[in-house]
């Protein structure tokens, strides 16, 4: 799942959307048991992906390489919030999509690129990604009222 270097060893780490959708189930589980007390998973949940990845996709996963692409899952996250934060654009529950008209579409790609991915188009596991990525976690009956 990555590039080869000299030594045979993979220097990069090609997340594909099954094992991204393993990695959120998996974060979303813990975090709603409360294995996320701040803003950070803890190891052991770190672990439990690391595991899951390697050994469904058959791959060499890494825990640096879970961490990175929560990094990577909570940019796109902010580009999302951000994105719903702007008057131009509405919002699909039901299809968990940012909606707009195409000159706003236009307008808003050509001023910030990183918007393409999540305009007019559904956001694959944006449920698990809203759980993976808050700051405060809540537990119990109110967990799933909190997502936004």
């Amino acid at each position: 799942m990555g590039k080869r270097n000299k030594k045979g060893t993979s220097k990069q780490f090609r997340w594909t959307k099954p094992m991204e959708h393993v990695f959120l189930e998996i974060l979303a589980e813990e975090a709603q048991k409360g294995n996320k007390p701040s803003n950070t998973f803890r190891a052991v949940s770190i672990n439990l992906v690391v595991e899951a990845i390697s050994k469904r996709f058959q791959v060499q996963c890494d825990a640096k390489y879970v961490e990175n692409h929560l990094r990577t899952v909570k940019n796109q996250r902010q580009i999302i919030c951000k994105i719903r934060g702007e008057s131009s654009c509405g919002w699909d529950d039901n299809m968990k999509m940012i909606t707009c008209d195409r000159a706003t579409y236009d307008a808003a790609v050509m001023a910030h690129k990183k918007y393409e991915p999540f305009l007019n188009k559904s956001i694959d596991h944006y449920d698990e990604m809203a759980l993976v990525v808050r700051k405060d976690m809540s537990t119990g009956s109110f967990a799933s009222t909190l997502l936004t």
